[in-house]
């Protein structure tokens, strides 16, 4: 597993205009604060390129608009992260009137290449102009350096007898969101107040404002080259600045550059004419080769916390393409931004939102970087408090927080979804999905099983987790009929099933959401536990929990309602065996997504036995079967290994994996049940972007919460590096197809090597730890002292 250069890159071989839109999102670039689309510059700035090909977005994380909308005839304010102004627009011209970029000037050659252990992007073209064959050498960074600066540079190669090359630069402020049509109704355009100056020597500086009060945005631009100093011309064409002028080529060579600063908000003096001096002196002096440098050094030492390799090349590649996409969304400036974990990362796709994601991340950022974990968490906790006005505005306890979050903390799921199929509004019911507080409560203790920080469990963690078990408490109802604690009117996982039979939002007793309310209640009475007396008093003093509650707590973990069959089968809710068996052609042909082809009939999914992702299978996903089957068997239901597999296979069954999260799931959950389904899955999840179609939904923004489960699939189900109250458990179960793989994790400051070859899992902890690392694997405890090695038999299946 020596360092072979392609395993790192990513590279396309010729230009496809029906998957450009595609390319955009998979080549993007970021560094945890700005997200940069790989759109080609001169279709910004050509006279006549082609519109419906390209889409420039560029991206501020966290920077979202509310502005009043009419959405099916009501009014909607929805947050939505913000395209920027396109400052990269670029083009030459050898006669001022056909401009490279155009739709008449023919590509000779063509290849793009992502370079992820420098975060770099690079094109090479070749391309006739006027008669005359030129060269392009492109490069762009979103600097991991400087988290404001985003440069981009071109190197021409012109043959002789092109003495002059006449250069074009565009800052396009009369961008929209417009990616995603289906969205249309929502977004639009967001920028007011824009201001285009121009300055000299090529630079330019812009100003705007958003609706959403507070949201200011300054940008400064320089565009420089190498050729002898001539005057730039610039004009304004509405909301577009265009400069121009002409460049002396030496050598036959001419480095064209374009340096970008992007600063909002807080970071911005008080008036925009301050604001726009303030980012014009921040545009950087030094050398291209300099910026460069510092910049691939900042990657150099990220890539060192989360080292990677396989023996299998391919696979090794699609992993760190999605290790890459995670680290770029969530980087080292992500911390202290108020940022949280965007499915599609900072892009247009879900508008940006926050949804549940970051619990398919977590195992990974914890056990590698926890500040970036800890700074996701920080972004929970500071909507703690409107997460508890939510649920006292609802009647109950504790917190309720919003299946889709953005930045003010309250809820931002769309009133409607628009069906491109039938043209009709759908109204969307998922902000029912309140099994997203036992995820964030999943999500803290993770954290604090990595760290051992008990101040987290004092401070943060420890109020989330609480306060979400409250919650809990308070949602649930006693039914007499059953003798149980019930769960009524949500929704699950599985977002095909909205509705009751009667017509009613909601699903009574999801089996994942009941079961994840119990483990969080358990939680909660476990942190308490674990804590000294004192600080056990003092937290509850603080939230004001009275002693009654801890026994109505401990009552329910006792007696909850689980839909489960005498034959031990854990159904998706209530009434799910009930509804219509699904035809076989909905599950192996293709057709368009199946709640869109239904809805256009006049059908609804609710009717059908089918589900959009994995649900029950969640919990295998989270849970060892062992400890899955525990937690089902301590509510008074008789649950075996017989059981757990014939849950696993019913569920299984209804899946039509219409969504991404549905592969990576499955793969995890299978793990240990059935390997080679478990592999099949993992295959298509490592794949889910780099091999999906053109016209998937990876155009608009990739899939970073599945990229993120293939990388937890890896360490913690099939390595199976699981972090405990205790230490470490390592209970390997690696399919027969996987090869070697080696990786390393962290485990409350202290590092281990992890290195699978054939049959054996070879443990080593770094010499460098101050500390043992307590492992728990089949044979027993066993603490490893720094430099100590252990090796575990571990049987392929």
């Amino acid at each position: 597993m020596q360092k072979d250069e392609t395993r790192w890159q990513v590279r396309f071989e010729a230009f496809d205009a029906d998957d450009e839109h595609r390319r955009e999102a998979l080549l993007a670039l970021g560094n945890g604060v700005l997200s940069w689309r790989a759109s080609a510059p001169e279709a910004s700035a050509a006279d006549d390129a082609a519109s419906d090909v390209h889409y420039a977005g560029f991206y501020r994380a966290g920077w979202y608009d509310d502005g009043a909308r009419e959405v099916n005839g009501e009014p909607v304010r929805l947050e939505a992260l913000v395209n920027l102004p396109d400052p990269f627009g670029l083009s030459v011209s050898l006669d001022g009137r056909q401009w490279f970029g155009s739709a008449d000037v023919p590509l000779l050659a063509y290849r793009q290449s992502l370079y992820m252990d420098r975060a770099r992007l690079e094109r090479e073209i070749s391309f006739q102009l006027a008669g005359h064959s030129l060269r392009l050498r492109e490069i762009r960074l979103l600097s991991l350096a400087n988290p404001h600066l985003a440069l981009l540079r071109w190197e021409l190669q012109c043959p002789p007898g092109v003495e002059r090359v006449q250069v074009r630069s565009v800052i396009d402020a009369g961008v929209e969101n417009a990616l995603i049509g289906k969205n249309r109704a929502y977004e639009g355009k967001r920028l007011r107040d824009l201001v285009l100056e121009p300055a000299e020597g090529g630079r330019a500086t812009l100003s705007a404002r958003l609706e959403t009060p507070g949201r200011r945005l300054a940008m400064a631009v320089h565009a420089c080259h190498t050729g002898q100093i001539q005057p730039w011309r610039s004009e304004c064409q509405g909301e577009r600045l265009l400069q121009q002028t002409e460049c002396v080529v030496e050598n036959g060579r001419l480095v064209i550059e374009k340096r970008v600063i992007v600063q909002v908000d807080s970071e911005l003096p008080s008036t925009a004419a301050d604001a726009r001096k303030q980012v014009l002196a921040c545009l950087p002096t030094q050398s291209f080769a300099r910026l460069h440098l510092r910049h691939a050094r900042a990657w150099q030492r990220l890539w060192a916390q989360a080292p990677l390799g396989l023996s299998d090349a391919g696979l090794e590649k699609s992993l760190r393409l999605h290790g890459f996409h995670l680290l770029q969304t969530i980087s080292p400036h992500s911390p202290g931004r108020d940022l949280g974990f965007p499915p599609r990362g900072w892009h247009e796709g879900y508008f940006g939102q926050v949804f549940w994601d970051e619990i398919f991340a977590y195992p990974f950022l914890s056990s590698h970087l926890p500040d970036l974990a800890r700074g996701l968490l920080d972004y929970r906790y500071r909507r703690l408090d409107t997460a508890r006005e939510r649920a006292r505005i609802a009647g109950l306890r504790g917190a309720m927080f919003p299946w889709r979050s953005a930045g003010s903390g309250r809820e931002q799921t769309p009133p409607f979804q628009c069906n491109p199929l039938s043209g009709r509004w759908m109204p969307d019911y998922t902000y029912r999905q309140r099994h997203i507080g036992a995820a964030i409560a999943h999500d803290a203790w993770q954290l604090y099983l990595a760290t051992g920080d008990q101040g987290l469990l004092t401070g943060q963690a420890g109020e989330l987790i609480l306060d979400i078990a409250r919650f809990w408490a308070s949602l649930a109802r006693w039914d007499e009929a059953r003798s149980r604690f019930v769960i009524l009117g949500v929704i699950g996982p599985d977002e095909y099933h909205n509705l009751r039979r009667d017509g009613q939002p909601g699903l009574d007793n999801n089996a994942y959401t009941n079961l994840m309310a119990v483990w969080s209640l358990r939680l909660a009475l476990d942190v308490l536990a674990a804590l000294p007396e004192s600080a056990a008093q003092a937290l509850c003093s603080r939230l004001d929990i009275q002693p009654g509650e801890r026994g109505i707590w401990h009552d329910m973990t006792r007696r909850m309602y689980l839909p489960i069959r005498p034959d031990g089968v854990l159904l998706q809710f209530d009434g799910f065996e009930q509804l219509e068996p699904v035809p076989d052609a909905w599950m192996q042909e293709d057709h368009p997504r199946l709640d869109w082809m239904l809805e256009a009939r006049g059908d609804r999914p609710d009717r059908y036995r089918l589900a959009k992702q994995a649900d029950v299978l969640m919990l295998l996903y989270l849970f060892p079967g062992s400890r899955l089957g525990e937690l089902i068997r301590s509510l008074g239901y008789a649950f075996d290994e017989h059981a757990l597999r014939r849950t696993a296979a019913f569920n299984l069954s209804s899946l039509t994996h219409e969504s991404s999260l549905s592969l990576v799931v499955c793969a995890g959950a299978l793990a240990g049940i059935d390997p080679a389904a478990s592999w099949r899955f993992f295959q298509q999840s490592a794949g889910s972007d780099l091999q999906a179609p053109s016209e998937g939904g990876t155009l608009e923004g990739v899939h970073l919460g599945a990229m993120a489960g293939s990388l937890d699939v890896l360490q913690r189900h099939y390595l199976g590096v699981r972090a405990e109250h205790d230490g470490l458990q390592i209970a390997p179960a690696p399919p027969a197809a996987l090869g070697n793989v080696r990786l390393s994790v962290q485990h409350r400051g202290a590092w281990l090597r992890l290195t699978l070859e054939g049959q054996t899992l070879l443990l080593c902890a770094d010499p460098a730890n101050r500390r043992d690392i307590p492992i728990t694997t089949a044979a027993g405890a066993k603490p490893l002292a720094p430099g100590q090695r252990l090796a575990i038999a571990c049987e392929r299946r």
